[in-house]
Order: structure tokens, then sequence, then C-alpha cells
């Protein structure tokens, strides 16, 4: 079939219909949201709230215009107690009740949820602005937990005008602070681990000083046990003392001392000439 337009009409033989001119615009007009300003249908989260806002801008979907000229609050259902859900916020143009607007799609609960489909038929069309990730238990929305869906062409995109160029700043401003809130909880958990790795060696060092002071004191308690014992022999003279030992050592027939494990008794043992004079013989007597 063949369609033209648009022209006078006479004698009303030409009437146009509203997807007429839907037509003409998407001829030339994609669908997505304004290039300018770059917070254009933004989601922002509402500080201490389940609420976010959309802010002020304008979209196109296939030929219908959608006009927001003020912050648009949406209110967001309260978290599950057990399951986490992932709740999708969507520009809808819907041809049953003849009319575009934004709207919360909620997710389906699950530990590990995902966002619900876009409905894209004869009934509606819908492009996603943002997901938002509702943890079980959640009593607030951060900006921390919204995934910016704009930039995403296969979700939403930006329409085609060749005046404007693409402004990124708050898409940028967006992930930076993203990349921000991330450093600090990485910062956060290296600082934490550092700190019981510093507990854990400083305990580790004060048990191994605590291990050398009794090993110290073991070993100072056998010297002197050991010096009780010979402190009578080392008098003034000690080296008086101990030449004389050595020299009773070396005169002596059986200098040498060992205690038989046989019959428990201690021998002195040495050698001695045999009767011929012309040998060693070996001898030992109990002490």
């Amino acid at each position: 079939m063949i369609k033209f337009g648009m022209f006078n009409s006479i004698n009303g033989d030409r009437r146009y219909k509203a997807d007429d001119f839907a037509q003409y615009f998407a001829t030339f007009i994609g669908n997505g949201i304004f290039v300018k300003p770059s917070d254009c249908l933004q989601v922002m989260a509402i500080t201490n709230a389940m609420k976010v806002i959309i802010r002020p801008g304008k979209a196109w979907v296939n030929g219908y215009y959608l006009i927001n000229d003020a912050d648009h609050t949406l209110n967001i259902e309260t978290s599950d107690t057990g399951l986490n859900r992932i709740d999708r916020i969507v520009i809808r143009l819907d041809f049953l009740q003849r009319k575009m607007s934004v709207e919360v799609k909620k997710g389906a609960l699950s530990a590990s949820p995902v966002a619900p489909t876009l409905k894209r038929d004869a009934d509606a069309y819908e492009l996603a602005l943002a997901d938002i990730y509702i943890a079980k238990g959640a009593l607030t929305i951060t900006q921390a937990t919204i995934t910016d869906t704009r930039l995403n062409n296969n979700l939403c995109g930006y329409m085609h005008n060749p005046i404007y160029q693409v402004d990124t700043t708050s898409i940028f401003n967006q992930y930076q602070s993203w990349f921000n809130n991330y450093s600090v909880t990485k910062a956060n958990e290296f600082s934490a681990w550092q700190n019981n790795v510093t507990t854990a060696l400083e305990a580790w060092i004060d048990g191994q000083e605590a291990h050398f002071n009794a090993w110290m004191a073991a070993e100072k308690g056998l010297f002197y046990d050991w010096f009780a014992t010979i402190k009578d022999i080392l008098d003034t003279n000690v080296a008086g003392n101990l030449y004389q030992l050595i020299e009773e050592h070396k005169n002596a027939a059986l200098p040498h001392k060992f205690s038989d494990t046989t019959d428990n008794k201690v021998y002195k043992y040495g050698f001695k000439t045999n009767s011929a004079k012309d040998g060693l013989i070996f001898v030992y007597e109990e002490v």
C-alpha cells in the first residue's frame, strides 16, 4: 500500500489521523530522548525514601512525543524481606489508552533478579530510562542502585537530531559517582584487611617474644645450676685450679670414667705398659 501526504483538503477529501502524523515524524526522528540537557529524563534517587524523580526532558517514540517540564516523582514499592528484585522505569506509548507516560515496571522477586522485559507490540511501545535494584530489606533508594539505561540503544538511546551534539555530562557524572563510591568501598575493605593483618602480625611478634623470654629464663636457670656445681672449684686463683686439674688428669693412671649400664656401676679406665714393657694394655677398675 502506498501512502503519501500531507495535502490540503478539498471538500473533505484529505483527512489525516494522528498515526499519519506519527508515521511522518518517525521517518526522520528516531526513538529516544533528547540529547540536551545531559540530564534529560534522568532517574534520580530521593534521599531516605523509596521514591525517585524524573528530571525534565523530552522524548520521541515511534513518531509520538513526550514532554516533562518539571521533576516528576514516582513511588517505588517497598522491598521484600527475603528476595531481591529489579524495577524498570519506562516511557510508555500506550495506543489503547491513547497516551504517553513515565511508569514503574515492577520486577519479579528472585535471589538473582533480572529487569522486566519491555513491551513492544501493537498495544504499547516502551523505552527504558533506568533499572533500580531493590535489595531485600532495603528501606531507601540510593543513586548507586540506579543503573542508567538511556545510552543503551536497545533499551532507549538518543533520538536522531542533526542540530545538537550529544552531551554526556550527567552520564559521566553518574558513572563517576559510582566509581567514587566503589573506590571508597574498596578502600575501606583494604583498610580493614590491613588492620587485621597488622593485628595478627603484632600478636605473632608478641607470642615469639614471650617464647624467647621464657627460653632465656630457662637457659639462665640451667646456667645457674651448672655454675653452682663448679663455683667451689673456681676460687680467686682460677688459673691455678684449672692447671692443677689438668695436671692431675694427665698424670692419672686411669684418668677416664664411664657408667656401665649393665651393672649400673662407675669404672675408671686407661692404658698402662705390659710386663714386658714393650706395649700397652687397656685396664679399668670400679670406682
